[in-house]
């Protein structure tokens, strides 16, 4: 490509005098495209996980609504809320890969258009089962969407970057949440439980176009015909088993904490607006996490500052359990720092699943990883409730949700040694190749 907007508003002069004129213009069309296509990369990824994000989320704030219209038996209220969890596991187990054989563009389109589609059939459910449907079919669509995302957010642009770039992606699905609860709050007492809902569409459509000119038609690769077995491959083994641990720990921490700390705390005495005040003090923490995440990231690496994180949860959570019954400003405290570490050690995480897996397998071990937290997601709240049958004190039943965070901290380190130095900007970076990461990061 030879610059033809800028060829042809130079005088033909110029370019005889001066034959280099005509390459220096095209390499100026080349920076000035390349750098609208990067924005578009990125603003299309994170419209992709803010609409996911908001279209898993809308649904908690209208169940009081659903319940009231359609007189919800109990007995259905677990599955709908369930529904969008269990599709999100096939689409991060079963449908992600598939971007390693078909490219980004051939998963992440049509799962944005099949988001829309599946909201569309939640707006119009005329019962509990057609919404179940489509709130399974919405899990499968952001599941599908969300490692192919992170996967090509992370393979533009310049590679120090790879992890803040990751790390911010990852918050527009939290935005997501947060945007769903406020326009919940605006517009489901005015115009009733679905109101909120079709917002989802706009955000879905401008994603899937954003991203119908930005991701690749092909891949820079050869196509995976077996990339689950590839991530269990020599250099991938030990690695691809830490992170699917780190991950259900990490997801599991985040679902008990979230779940249990506004009752855990009023079990204690403690009143019940200060309970909900920490419970929201730990998802803006969640959120917030995201800061300390990206500029550890970019200074020590994501695995090093995945230890850092981990330690600021782990001194949150003891400080929950240590003040649950006393409440005040160090309970406050402590839920704030519980949601940095824990929020900032789940973005941390993915930030290094994408240095680690080579890029014709990042989708499919992103996908993975996150599949497989889904089970630490469901197990961490069990968890919980079984030491409380036994009459434990809800202090000690948080305190006991320290005690996995320093596997996550002794894992990341254990990565950090063994594969710290190899960025894998490259299918071709192999552990035997491994550079310094004073050079990685240059």
């Amino acid at each position: 490509m030879t610059g033809p907007v800028f060829l042809l508003a130079m005088p033909a002069g110029v370019l005889g005098r001066f034959p280099s004129a005509g390459l220096l213009a095209g390499e100026v069309y080349r920076v000035i495209l390349g750098k609208f296509h990067g924005v578009q990369l990125i603003l299309g990824c994170a419209m992709a996980l803010f609409a996911g994000g908001f279209a898993f989320q809308t649904l908690s704030f209208s169940m009081p609504g659903l319940v009231r219209d359609w007189n919800l038996p109990e007995g259905l209220i677990g599955p709908l809320l369930s529904a969008a969890i269990f599709g999100l596991l096939l689409g991060y187990l079963f449908m992600a890969p598939l971007a390693d054989r078909l490219g980004p563009r051939a998963v992440v389109c049509p799962a944005m258009l099949g988001l829309a589609a599946s909201t569309g059939i939640c707006l119009l459910a005329p019962n509990v089962e057609v919404l179940i449907l489509g709130r399974v079919l919405i899990g499968i669509a952001i599941g599908a969407a969300f490692p192919c995302a992170v996967s090509a957010a992370s393979q533009h642009g310049m590679q120090r970057w790879r992890g803040a770039k990751v790390v911010g992606i990852y918050v527009a699905y939290s935005f997501g949440f947060l945007a769903a609860g406020l326009a919940s709050g605006w517009l489901v007492p005015l115009h009733g439980w679905r109101a909120a809902w079709g917002l989802t569409l706009p955000a879905a459509l401008i994603a899937a176009g954003l991203l119908w000119d930005a991701l690749p038609a092909r891949l820079p690769h050869a196509p995976q015909s077996r990339p689950l077995a590839s991530l269990f491959a020599s250099d991938l083994r030990q690695g691809t088993l830490l992170f699917w641990l780190m991950c259900s720990i990490g997801l599991g921490l985040f679902y008990a904490v979230q779940g249990w700390l506004p009752l855990l705390s009023a079990r204690e005495g403690m009143n019940y607006a200060n309970a909900v005040t920490a419970a929201n003090l730990f998802t803006v923490g969640n959120a917030v996490g995201a800061v300390p995440m990206i500029w550890w990231a970019d200074r020590m690496g994501p695995f090093r500052a995945l230890v850092c994180v981990s330690a600021i949860g782990l001194a949150g959570i003891v400080l929950l359990g240590l003040s649950t019954g006393e409440g005040g400003r160090l309970f406050l405290l402590a839920a704030v720092l519980a949601g940095i570490g824990i929020g900032g050690g789940q973005k941390g995480m993915i930030a290094a699943a994408s240095q680690f897996y080579p890029p014709r397998l990042r989708s499919t071990g992103i996908g993975w990883a996150l599949g497989l937290g889904r089970f630490g997601a469901l197990c961490g709240p069990l968890l919980i409730g079984f030491v409380t049958m036994h009459d434990v004190a809800g202090g000690t039943a948080l305190l006991s949700l320290a005690f996995p965070v320093p596997v996550i901290m002794l894992a990341a380190f254990w990565l950090d040694r063994t594969y710290g130095r190899i960025d894998r900007a490259t299918d071709n970076q192999s552990p035997r190749h491994a550079m310094p990461n004073d050079q990685v990061r240059r």
